[in-house]
């Protein structure tokens, strides 16, 4: 609810300054709540390793990132799975030098290490 503002004029009829209205309502700003479908999710109570880590004050696990930097390829591979860091290192491995072990095992050293490999996973 506003009431006419006084308008000060001047000999030819030029506005020179406009004063404020005597009655003048500041509202709020406008806002629209809209309903919820579903109930806001209660907290999910704190499992027994968060209870236990609030209480001894442990900060929580940084996470790793998923890619690791590999400096003999000068990129970023993922850690483990396809395409891995590990697996490329294995194929960069293109010269071995023959030791008595793999003669005696009557291998070359690349069937050895990779039934090495093998024997280490089964154990």
């Amino acid at each position: 609810m506003k009431k006419k503002q006084k308008i000060e004029e001047g000999e030819q009829g030029e506005i020179l300054e406009y004063t404020r209205s005597r009655y003048s309502v500041v509202l709020p700003l406008p806002k629209v709540v809209l309903p919820r479908h579903k109930t806001i999710p209660k907290p999910k109570p704190l499992t027994k390793w968060e209870k236990f880590r609030l209480e001894k004050g442990l900060p929580p696990k940084a996470k790793r990132s998923r890619y690791k930097y590999d400096p003999q390829t000068r990129e970023w591979l993922p850690r483990f799975g396809m395409d891995s860091a590990k697996n490329k290192n294995d194929k960069m491995e293109w010269a071995m030098v023959e030791k008595p072990k793999h003669i005696e095992a009557g291998l070359d050293p690349f069937t050895y290490k990779k039934n090495e490999k093998k024997i280490q996973k089964e154990m």
